[in-house]
């Protein structure tokens, strides 16, 4: 009985011909990277849907009316509470999933309509802020998702900035609601927007990395 080395690398050095399982020495690469990389796909791909829903229950809303809005307020909190409850239920899960996702697209409509009658009336920097912002927004996300798709790279340095930016930007925030002035307000959306794409490439790599 010799004893079998615990350093991966120097196994497979002395037994070259010996074949590993995947669980062996932990995951190689190699076998976990395309599982990973698969469930990543699939788990944006839920969520690239899930904001077409959104978008088509703003549209909903923005041509019921505010009485659609009103509804939404106290069914929102439900939905997503049993969205959650039926997550492992294989097809429910997918109905639940849109469904508040759908809610949601209805109880933000009120917002797209102030900042499109702003827009109107002149008061934005952009004469379509909803179309300029939901553009750059896919276009952030799906940009930095498949980069770190792609390079696999170890955003995890990150974990440090994006906690601590959250709350600068929460601050921010609360702030704003006393300072009257539109710098300061896209410093703050300049920020947010710096910090939530960080997020992206730290969440991906770390979900990458870690076991399932």
């Amino acid at each position: 009985g010799c004893r079998v080395p615990t350093n991966p690398e120097i196994a497979r050095e002395m037994f070259p011909q010996q074949q590993y399982p995947a669980g062996a020495y932990g995951q190689s690469r190699a076998l976990v990277g395309p599982a990973k990389v698969a469930f990543l796909r699939k788990v944006y791909g839920l969520f690239t849907t899930s904001i077409v829903a959104a978008a088509v229950g703003a549209v909903f809303a923005l041509h019921a009316g505010s009485g659609a809005s009103e509804v939404t307020i106290d069914l929102g909190n439900g939905a997503f509470m049993a969205a959650s409850a039926v997550r492992h239920k294989p097809g429910v899960n997918l109905v639940a999933l849109h469904g508040a996702a759908f809610i949601s697209g209805v109880y933000i409509a009120p917002a797209i309509f102030a900042a499109t009658l702003m827009a109107a009336t002149g008061h934005t920097l952009s004469p379509a802020p909803v179309r300029d912002a939901f553009v750059l927004a896919v276009g952030g996300f799906s940009g930095l998702s498949a980069y770190a798709l792609v390079s696999r790279k170890d955003f995890s340095f990150l974990g440090g900035f994006v906690t601590m930016g959250f709350f600068v930007v929460f601050a921010g925030l609360i702030l704003g609601m006393f300072v009257q002035s539109s710098a300061f307000h896209l410093a703050v959306a300049s920020a947010g927007v710096l910090l939530f794409g960080a997020w992206v490439l730290y969440d991906t790599s770390k979900n990458l990395r870690e076991g399932d």
